[in-house]
């Protein structure tokens, strides 16, 4: 391994580190396959039992080195979940004030906006 290259493992280690906080969800398609979505749209089918990802990163470098997906994935999922259930705990809170018809309207709003999950009420 060169420097060139262990500088972009570095980078892709960091940033593997902050997916969620820069936007990106998952939508578990079963237990090892999930959809790993951007804030802007970028959609890649992450693969658990083969540790393979579909991202352009991934798909370059043959599978030689593993992507900020593959490497986020864990903390990404529960960092997902925590912010599930903060919401839930603020909508605990929220229903004591409003009506459970209210309370499940928001909720469903923002989990469909968050997690990108139709929901039916």
């Amino acid at each position: 391994m060169n420097l060139d290259e262990a500088r972009t493992l570095a980078n892709v280690n960091d940033r593997a580190q902050r997916l969620f906080e820069d936007g990106y969800r998952i939508r578990s398609l079963d237990s090892n396959l999930h959809l790993i979505r951007s804030e802007h749209g970028a959609t890649y089918t992450l693969d658990r039992s083969e540790q393979s990802c579909t991202c352009p990163f991934f798909e370059k470098h043959g599978g030689r080195y593993s992507c900020k997906h593959v490497l986020g994935f864990k903390k990404l999922q529960v960092s997902q979940w925590s912010h599930v259930a903060r919401l839930s705990a603020r909508w605990e809170a929220v229903s004591q004030e409003a009506s459970i018809e209210q309370v499940l309207m928001t909720a469903a709003r923002v989990l469909q906006q968050r997690l990108e999950v139709p929901l039916c009420l």
